[in-house]
């Protein structure tokens, strides 16, 4: 009966959860892990209306860039002239201020034993600056001028000779300095423009300290060319110089006493004028540093002296008119002392 009753109990005893599921997992059957079936990938349909461009299209589009280029190349170089003017400007400035500075240190080493001060300076910078001519003819505040674009005989002369200031002047100081009359291209190269614009409105103001301050020649010789050329009345008048030199042929035969009757037929203002310019010019002649003859001199000043504007005409027709012209200053400038004995 114990027997029986143990046998039922090792048969009917309840088995553990783990050892249940063990025998359940190992009794089913694991089912195989299929790969996944590869799609075929379709290509991407290509619009052939997005890659293609009319050539009408692509042409509106390569001149438009072209049109930008060359807009964005103009206001370059605008902005290039500008700067360049501007550059000017300032070298300009900063020989008004050296040119300033100094007679500054004069005026107050010499007049009063007061140290130089950096406002004195910059109220007379400010009383120095000039605006340019022609906003100062517009506004009206120059209307004649004392010594340029006048008459001969209403400006300021010496006394003896009776000749105007500005030329003696100007002739003085390139005589004073060897260096000046020996120097390369006298009377042939041009000075610096804005130099002798400042120096223009000091010698009407009748003040000639900066043009005695000079340190090149060509801005002094750019002043007395300026003043003979803008001589409202020329140094030889065409109408005196057509009365006693008719012809060419004439003048060719008789070159010396043609010269020297024209001369004489000037009133003493302008001969002794004449006479002051010409000695100083057969003096340049004979410097042969400067690289200047009396050829040179000759085709430099007789448009000036007889004040012909020919800057309109051809330069075969200009020739033509210049060549007796050119010939009397020659003629004077190498036979100074016979014509005026």
């Amino acid at each position: 009966m114990d027997n029986y009753l143990g046998l039922a109990e090792s048969k009917f005893k309840p088995r553990s959860v783990v050892d249940a599921f063990s025998n359940r997992t190992a009794t089913v059957k694991r089912r195989p892990v299929r790969a996944p079936t590869p799609q075929p990938v379709k290509p991407r349909a290509v619009s052939h209306t997005s890659i293609v461009i009319d050539s009408t299209t692509q042409l509106r589009y390569l001149q438009e860039e072209h049109r930008v280029v060359i807009e964005k190349n103009k206001r370059l170089e605008m902005r290039n002239s500008a700067l360049e003017e501007e550059n000017t400007k300032l070298k300009s400035d900063i020989d008004n201020l050296r040119s300033a500075y100094e007679e500054l240190q004069e005026n107050c080493s010499s007049g009063t034993s007061k140290s130089f001060s950096t406002d004195k300076l910059l109220v007379h910078l400010k009383l120095k600056r000039r605006t340019d001519k022609e906003t100062l003819v517009k506004r009206n505040i120059i209307k004649n001028e004392a010594c340029f674009n006048t008459y001969l005989q209403q400006v300021d002369m010496t006394e003896h000779p009776r000749i105007p200031r500005i030329i003696h002047e100007c002739v003085t100081v390139l005589e004073s300095n060897e260096k000046f009359m020996k120097s390369p291209g006298l009377y042939r190269m041009s000075g610096n423009h804005n130099v002798i614009q400042n120096l223009r409105y000091d010698i009407n103001a009748n003040n000639y300290k900066r043009l005695r301050k000079q340190k090149s020649p060509h801005e002094v010789c750019g002043v007395l060319k300026l003043f003979l050329r803008e001589l409202k009345d020329p140094l030889i008048p065409l109408e005196t110089y057509n009365s006693i030199i008719t012809n060419s042929i004439e003048f060719t035969n008789n070159k010396h006493a043609k010269v020297r009757q024209l001369v004489n037929a000037l009133d003493d203002v302008r001969q002794n004028t004449l006479k002051f310019l010409m000695k100083h010019l057969h003096s340049v002649a004979r410097i042969e540093e400067n690289e200047v003859d009396s050829f040179s001199l000759g085709v430099l000043f007789c448009s000036i002296i007889f004040n012909e504007t020919l800057s309109d005409v051809c330069p075969e027709r200009f020739q033509q008119l210049t060549i007796i012209p050119r010939e009397c200053i020659m003629v004077i400038i190498e036979d100074y002392d016979t014509i005026f004995s």
